[in-house]
């Protein structure tokens, strides 16, 4: 349950500008937010139960003493304590990490126990080009987890515009590898057809 492990390097030719996707994502806040949650909620499954009542009074006191105690959730004050009793990285460090090693973030983010319990908004995991009657569009695949499996939408929008439009969830995979596999492999002429089959 150590910070920022089990990542992988990216595979190199995969079209994806990690940095800019995750710089881009209007959730990374919360995310960031949430992968401390999740790490703090790891450790206190793990905790032999007679710990928890004396670490949970400690909890409590602290709330108290720094005003985070949250008096309608007992459970929220004992998760916000054990965050920063654990040695998790500051939000540039885990930023960074997450540019370096998109595919193993998405994985726990979405994978993980805790994560199971609370709904995480999609997150771009691919980009690439295409063209369509003479104008550039940026296809961008999104992947998310519900009911023990990965699903995926694409959303399409016009080079240099703020427009898009997306289609439904049309991956469904055990494995997000497989999506992603899937959505590189689609010609030009596959993704025009998903695009005409979104625009108004």
């Amino acid at each position: 349950m150590t910070a920022l492990q089990g990542s992988s390097p990216r595979r190199p030719g995969s079209g994806i500008d990690s940095p800019q996707v995750v710089q881009d994502d209007p959730a990374l806040d919360d995310r960031y937010r949430e992968y401390r949650r999740r790490q703090a909620k790891g450790l206190a499954s793990i905790l032999p139960k007679e710990a928890v009542r004396p670490l949970y009074a400690r909890a409590r006191e602290w709330g108290r003493e720094t005003g985070n105690e949250v008096e309608k959730d007992p459970l929220a004050t004992l998760y916000l304590f054990l965050e920063r009793l654990l040695p998790l990285p500051p939000q540039d460090v885990w930023e960074g990490d997450r540019q370096a090693h998109l595919d193993a973030h998405v994985k726990e983010e979405f994978a993980s126990p805790p994560a199971h319990r609370r709904s995480s908004p999609p997150v771009t995991v691919e980009s690439r080009g295409m063209e369509m009657d003479g104008l550039r569009w940026r296809a961008t695949l999104n992947l998310f987890r519900r009911d023990e499996a990965w699903r995926g939408f694409i959303v399409f929008n016009p080079v240099g515009e703020d427009e898009m439009v997306r289609t439904a969830d049309i991956f469904r995979e055990e494995d997000p590898d497989e999506i992603r596999n899937r959505f590189l492999g689609f010609h030009n002429q596959t993704l025009q057809a998903f695009l005409r089959s979104v625009l108004p």
